[in-house]
This record gives structure tokens, C-alpha cells and sequence, in this order.
């Protein structure tokens, strides 16, 4: 089955956000070279998987349908583990 060119794209963009904290954290010390040369090559196998359209997307059973602002802005200080700028 074909696969969506834009999906791909979408997901290869993704690709490239994970293999750009790979490096910061590996800038940031928090990775050794091994950690992080193993963990960029997961993620281009990962890249060669979506090109090839071997893949499947799965729903998330996590997602809500109603997602507020106020709930996303909370996630990202989570995440970020700091207080939203803004």
C-alpha cells in the first residue's frame, strides 16, 4: 500500500527534530558518544522504515478529543520542566 508523500514528509520532519536533541544533549554532556551514536542510528533506521512505507500508524488511545490551551501549556512546562514564557 502507498503510502501519503505529506504523512512521510511529516513524519521525516519529526525524524529530524529527534536526531537535532540527540546532538543537543549530546552537546549538553548528557549523552556519551556511544549513547548518542547508537541512538541517531535507531533513528535513522526509523527514517528508513518511513521511506520504505513498511510502516503503520496506530491510534494513540491517550488523546482527548477536547485539548485546551490551558492543558497544552501545562504539558509543555512538564515536559520543558520550567514555567511557560509567555
Amino acid at each position: 500500500m502507498d503510502k501519503d508523500p505529506m504523512e512521510q514528509e511529516m513524519l521525516a520532519r519529526g525524524i529530524g527534530d529527534e536526531l537535532t536533541e540527540i546532538f543537543v544533549r549530546y552537546v549538553r554532556g548528557e549523552l556519551d558518544f556511544a549513547e548518542a551514536t547508537f541512538a541517531a542510528y535507531d533513528v535513522l533506521e526509523d527514517l528508513h522504515v518511513i521511506a520504505s512505507g513498511d510502516y503503520e500508524l496506530e491510534e494513540d488511545g491517550d488523546i482527548e478529543d477536547e485539548y485546551s490551551e490551558e492543558q497544552a501549556i501545562e504539558q509543555q512546562e512538564d515536559l520543558a520542566q520550567e514555567p511557560s514564557r509567555g
